[in-house]
């Protein structure tokens, strides 16, 4: 047993073996264990390098020339693992820059420029470590990156962008749709086992050095007689200030409108003709209310046809006195002008109304007679209406039907006489009663329901008894008469 512990100490002292294992929980004087274990590992790299040669030649045994190595191995393991604690002992990636901008197509994208400053603590990131298995010590690998809004929803597209590796101190730039217009977004970082966030504020591209228009929506149903109104948001791609004349173009004249300022305290009723944006004050919430005509003129617009038109900011200076407000302009013309806008689009409905109108609504019947009625139907809106119907709702046991049943179409300011009969059951008493006038059509696809009329409906006795009784009452009147007479005479 002595013997084998001696051939031992003997074999590592003639390979020159001073191994230094690794201890993670040695946190003191780390850039001196590094140069420790680095000078281990060249001693036994040369040691290794020597058996090697011996061993080619037949000077050693294989069992020496398998410790050495194994020796090696263990330096070489140990030399790297300080190497990689040290070098991502802090992992850390910064945010150079987060730029938005808008494309041609109208999509807001953001540019964010990220950078690799683990700084760990080796002595330099310049400095190169030999022969350490390929293994990185100046890059981080399979970065992942999204950006959150405050409810921790991803609004970006792609919803998250990976990064193979970032070298140290190389800016790496990523492209981002943002699908939610913000000022503030939280970028989300995933590398390693770690994950960070952080909320910053962004900035806008001064490269564009022009006003963004974004509407909440762009297009609405308008019933005539009514109003639409468009949200919008203004924000400056510029680090300098400039004033702004709102306006709209393209409108037919028919319909007026007005600008007011979406974060006035006093509301809707402060309207606005011009704005004023500056980098500390880069966006601005306004809205546009339109109000349309009771009526339309064909000549203007047409109703459920859309109608096209542009909310404008002209700058003040030289693009207001060469912008003229009664022209039509296209899209291309603005940009060539470098007037900012947003295409909006109103689509006039015509109102339905449907009434019923009649000469009489007291009607007088004898017992065993019917009611025959005429009343009009008239489409008082401004829509065509269709499927026009007018009918009787009666007492229980009566009857009732019109002439025509259904009227295919009705168009705006016209009418149509329609016949109703109110058919009383057999044997009804004399008395009151009451029947309702009712109305319906469709304006499109909506069913409109016009006004009622209450009819009342007074029945008489049956004139038959009274036609055969008078003659008898008239001469036994002419009788009794003659009698009367012939007595006052004979008295004289």
């Amino acid at each position: 047993m002595c013997r084998l512990v001696l051939v031992f100490f003997l074999v590592l002292s003639r390979a020159g073996f001073s191994q230094v294992l690794y201890n993670p929980n040695d946190e003191r004087f780390k850039s001196l264990y590094l140069e420790k274990v680095q000078s281990d590992y060249r001693l036994q790299r040369e040691t290794f390098d020597r058996q090697e040669i011996l061993f080619s030649k037949g000077l050693i045994s294989n069992q020496d020339f398998e410790q050495s190595q194994a020796a090696f191995k263990t330096a070489q393991v140990t030399y790297q693992q300080t190497v990689l604690s040290l070098a991502f002992e802090q992992p850390h990636i910064t945010i150079d820059k987060a730029i938005k901008h808008q494309s041609q197509n109208g999509k807001t994208w953001v540019k964010l420029t990220l950078r690799n400053t683990t700084g760990g603590s080796l002595p330099s990131q310049d400095t190169t470590f030999e022969d350490i298995g390929g293994l990185p010590t100046d890059r981080i690998a399979n970065v992942y990156v999204s950006l959150l809004n405050d409810d921790q929803a991803v609004v970006c597209q792609p919803y998250e962008a990976k990064i193979p590796t970032m070298k140290y101190n190389d800016p790496v730039t990523i492209d981002f749709v943002l699908l939610q217009d913000l000022d503030y977004v939280t970028v989300k970082e995933i590398y390693g086992d770690r994950s960070e966030e952080k909320k910053i504020l962004l900035q806008m591209d001064d490269s564009a050095d022009r006003l963004l228009i974004t509407l909440d929506q762009f297009s609405q149903e308008v019933d005539l007689g009514s109003q639409a109104a468009f949200g919008m948001t203004l924000a400056l791609f510029s680090d300098k200030a400039y004033a702004y004349r709102l306006a709209v173009v393209n409108l037919p004249g028919q319909i007026s409108w007005d600008f007011f300022d979406g974060q006035s305290g006093a509301g809707r009723n402060e309207r606005l003709s011009q704005v004023k944006l500056c980098q500390d004050a880069s966006t601005r919430q306004i809205s546009l209310s339109t109000y349309l005509p009771d009526r339309c003129d064909s000549t203007s617009f047409v109703v459920d046809k859309a109608i096209e038109f542009f909310a404008v900011a002209i700058p003040e200076g030289s693009g207001r006195k060469t912008f003229d407000l009664t022209k039509t302009y296209t899209a291309s013309a603005l940009d060539k002008l470098h007037i900012s806008y947003a295409r909006i689009e109103i689509i006039p409905r015509g109102t339905g109304r449907v009434s019923v109108l009649t000469a009489n609504y007291y009607q007088e019947i004898r017992s065993g007679k019917r009611v025959d009625m005429i009343v009009r139907v008239r489409n008082d809106g401004t829509s065509p209406l269709t499927n026009v119907r007018a009918w009787a709702d009666v007492p229980a046991e009566w009857e009732a039907t019109s002439s025509p049943d259904l009227i295919d179409l009705l168009l705006p300011g016209k009418d149509q006489t329609v016949s109703l009969t109110l058919i009383p059951p057999a044997g009804l008493g004399v008395g009151d009663y009451e029947a309702t006038v009712k109305a319906t059509a469709f304006a499109g696809s909506r069913q409109i329901d016009g006004d009622e009329k209450s009819i009342r409906v007074h029945v008489k006795p049956d004139g038959n008894v009274l036609e055969t009784a008078m003659p008898i009452m008239l001469i036994l009147g002419i009788l009794v008469g003659l009698v009367m007479f012939g007595i006052r005479q004979s008295r004289r």
